[in-house]
């Protein structure tokens, strides 16, 4: 299991101004928005494994009164560690648990963009990783499984795709307008705002571009928030709390994948 836990540099010179900079752009997004109203969504990748940085990310949800998507490793996660995670993440109406890859392994060519399931691969092995996977978290999640898949890195090609809905999968969440298009009837619950990954060099430059991303989200009528825990220090958690509770006090409706696809 590899898991990057670097901090971008927005998180290590966090400009004390967010506050004020969140609200706004928060505001102007909702004033776009078709009848300035708009659902947000968090999703946590990268989960299987517990840890302090697993519960503090809880913690700021459980506090904030939102819903998670934690999208779960299968091949990471055992019972034992299933135990763990639900120890923390108890309450059952605001955390959904869905499938991330199976291995999170990149099988992409040196200088390729990274995939676990890309061209690189035979359809037939893609289908039996996203198969294990489907299987592994129904058995040790039974009723908590929510059939949504999302890919690691955000990208999928359309080969595994087309094998998803056979398998079980009602679901799928990449990022905003990654392709290809997936099959019909299996709908695309895409994150826009991309709280952790961030590569930008100046943080104050981050933080412009990390909440014009949030602005378009809203001004679309939903937005998708992407976590990774490992990442997150405590200045990332300050902000996602404050995140959450600025969203609320703006009336957003907070969703989670169980309540798109019964939506869709």
């Amino acid at each position: 299991m590899i898991v990057s836990n670097n901090v971008s540099p927005l998180w290590l010179a966090f400009p004390d101004n967010y506050r004020t900079r969140l609200i706004q752009a928060a505001e102007l997004g909702l004033s776009q928005a078709p009848g300035g109203r708009a659902q947000v969504f968090f999703r946590a990748d990268d989960v299987a494994v517990p840890g302090n940085s697993f519960t503090k990310m809880v913690r700021i949800f459980r506090e904030g009164g939102a819903p998670l998507c934690m999208a779960t490793v299968p091949s990471w996660l055992t019972v034992s560690r299933w135990q763990a995670l639900l120890k923390e993440a108890r309450e059952v109406e605001l955390f959904c648990w869905c499938q991330h890859g199976w291995r999170h392994m990149n099988f992409e060519p040196a200088g390729q963009k990274k995939r676990e399931f890309g061209q690189a691969r035979p359809a037939k092995d893609k289908r039996l990783d996203l198969t294990k996977g489907f299987k592994r978290l129904g058995e040790i999640m039974e009723q908590r499984f929510t059939p949504v898949f999302s890919p690691p890195w955000n990208r999928c090609d359309g080969e595994s795709m087309a094998a998803m809905p056979a398998i079980g999968f009602r679901g799928l969440s990449r990022t905003v307008g990654a392709g290809p298009n997936p099959p019909e009837g299996l709908p695309d619950f895409p994150v826009r705002m991309d709280l952790h990954t961030r590569k930008e060099p100046d943080p104050e430059a981050s933080l412009d571009i990390m909440l014009d991303e949030m602005r378009q989200g809203l001004a679309s009528g939903r937005l998708g928030v992407m976590l990774h825990h490992q990442r997150m220090n405590d200045a990332a958690g300050v902000f996602l709390a404050a995140l959450i509770k600025e969203l609320g006090a703006l009336r957003v409706e907070f969703t989670d994948f169980r309540r798109l696809l019964a939506a869709s």
